[in-house]
């Protein structure tokens, strides 16, 4: 199997949750989101064992 250039996942990404995205934007969403995916590469990497969850909502009184 031939690997996808960016620009051609971004298309097929696209298509499969049903959104368009003009050939003139193509280049550009698909370097922002390879620049999207390699942030959460590093984020996935973290060791937060030891950070504590904080709560969204706070609890009602």
């Amino acid at each position: 199997m031939m690997a996808w250039s960016k620009e051609e996942r971004v298309r097929e990404l696209a298509r499969l949750v049903g959104i368009s995205i003009a050939p003139e934007e193509e280049t550009e969403v698909a370097d922002r989101f390879e620049s999207l995916m390699k942030e959460l590469e590093y984020l996935v990497s973290l060791d937060l064992a030891a950070i504590e969850p904080v709560p969204i909502f706070p609890e009602e009184p």
